[in-house]
């Protein structure tokens, strides 16, 4: 046989072998659900392809309830873990690296997290999972660490404040929302974080790192016997506590803004002009996020097969990249468009993303609507084909009361959505004359 054929054959049937197996593992998450003695929330899914475990322990401890100390969160999930009441720093870190594990922490403005990967042999397992305990449950703050910790942070900040990218994203998400806690940024401003107090960081973590406000993921090769186990001792010693008050949502200020009010340009000496612009949008749960979502990837989420790189980029060259996409929360999310080009194409830029959304409202080619469902549904078990990808999801799933089903119904859903259906979403949610825009360079 020709190469070039036996070439195209032998791809397609591993084309065809690895589509059947993303298929199997999409029908396979098999995601449960209970709560520990402490009232602690637990998503599980059973793993045993891999000697492997996953777990991540979330808390609605994100920058959202920082207060007035923007900074707070972030720092309490830096600190948290790097050293304990048995171990110093350097010990806790010599141990989970002799065991092969990997344990970070992470935060966004509605939650913080604390991951563990490890393998699940028994002369591992045990001592990774007693460690990750500790480091949850046994932290300590040290004032050393916690002033290593900052300074680190403040050379961070302030090199954010050179960069016109952070300072359009900071700022389109101060008009945005105000005075609403998802206002300001996650890891706070320099002035902020200089007055954080240790003490102030260790109530935060008494407040919020409790029990009753924990939900714990685990993904891997363990039974459900052992996962309930694993939860049960996961955070033994910590108070019960309480789930905190739930976010108020945020206004939307749809009406009565004047063009000055919708759209600030920041002086910048840069060559480039970045862009932002948006409205917010829908928080997680939203009946109608699913043709928001596609709609989106027709407009703006899907590279080059996206109406704004077709019109931005590809008809008239202002930009390399454009993109938009929906970051639906706890409370109503922003959508957002994002580019950057040389200043004297900014205002032409912006002229046409309206002109694109004003159109893509109006109407849209149905084909190219059916190819971007076709990618969506088609490609859907490649985002659930890792474990890391499965905990993700089942966090979520989990944080934000989803439906257990979730992953298997979004696939079906997108793919019953029509034309009219995804127009009668935009325009029940978007509103042009509404959206606000930050510009930070010199642009002409």
């Amino acid at each position: 046989m020709h190469f070039f054929y036996k070439h195209i054959i032998t791809s397609t049937l591993m084309s065809l072998a690895f589509s059947l197996f993303s298929l199997n593992a999409w029908s396979a998450v098999q995601i449960e659900q209970w709560h520990t003695k402490q009232g602690a929330k637990v998503m599980y899914v059973h793993a045993p392809q891999l000697p492997m475990l996953d777990i991540q322990v979330s808390f609605d401890a994100g920058s959202a309830r920082d207060g007035q100390q923007w900074g707070l969160a972030s720092m309490m999930t830096t600190l948290l873990g790097l050293q304990t009441k048995t171990h110093s720093e350097e010990e806790l870190s010599d141990l989970i690296n002799a065991l092969g594990a990997n344990v970070g922490g992470s935060i966004d403005r509605d939650m913080a997290s604390y991951t563990l990967r490890t393998l699940t042999r028994e002369s591992i397992l045990k001592p990774a999972l007693d460690l990750f305990h500790d480091s949850i449950v046994e932290s300590t703050f040290d004032e050393s660490i916690f002033e290593r910790e900052r300074n680190r942070v403040l050379v961070g900040l302030k090199q954010q404040q050179l960069m016109p990218s952070s300072i359009a994203s900071n700022a389109f998400w101060a008009m945005l929302y105000g005075n609403h806690p998802y206002a300001h940024p996650v890891a706070g401003n320099v002035e902020s974080v200089k007055a954080l107090k240790l003490d102030a960081i260790q109530a935060f973590y008494n407040q919020y790192i409790v029990s009753k406000n924990a939900l714990i993921s685990i993904v891997g090769n363990v039974d459900k016997h052992q996962a309930q186990q694993i939860a049960e001792n996961l955070l033994k010693g910590l108070p019960v506590g309480k789930v905190p008050a739930i976010l108020e949502a945020p206004s939307s200020d749809k009406k009565g803004l004047s063009e000055s009010q919708r759209h600030k340009v920041i002086e910048f000496d840069s060559t480039q002009t970045y862009f932002k612009q948006g409205q917010i949008g829908v928080k997680r749960g939203d009946p109608d996020y699913y043709a928001l979502f596609l709609g989106n990837h027709l407009l703006g989420g899907s590279g080059f097969g996206s109406l704004l790189m077709e019109e931005v980029r590809e008809k008239r060259g202002l930009v390399y990249g454009v993109s938009s996409g929906f970051a639906p929360m706890r409370q109503p999310g922003p959508w957002l468009v994002g580019l950057s080009t040389k200043n004297k194409s900014a205002m032409q830029a912006k002229k046409v993303v309206n002109q694109t959304i004003k159109a893509f409202m109006k109407g849209f080619d149905e084909k190219h609507l059916q190819a971007i469902k076709d990618n969506l549904v088609g490609g859907f078990p490649l985002r659930i084909d890792s474990n890391g990808k499965i905990i993700g999801y089942i966090t979520m799933i989990g944080f934000y009361d989803l439906p257990l089903n979730y992953l298997e119904e979004f696939p079906k859903a997108i793919s019953a959505l029509s034309k009219q259906d995804v127009l009668d979403a935009w325009q029940r949610h978007m509103d042009l004359k509404s959206m606000k825009s930050i510009m930070v360079g010199k642009p002409e």
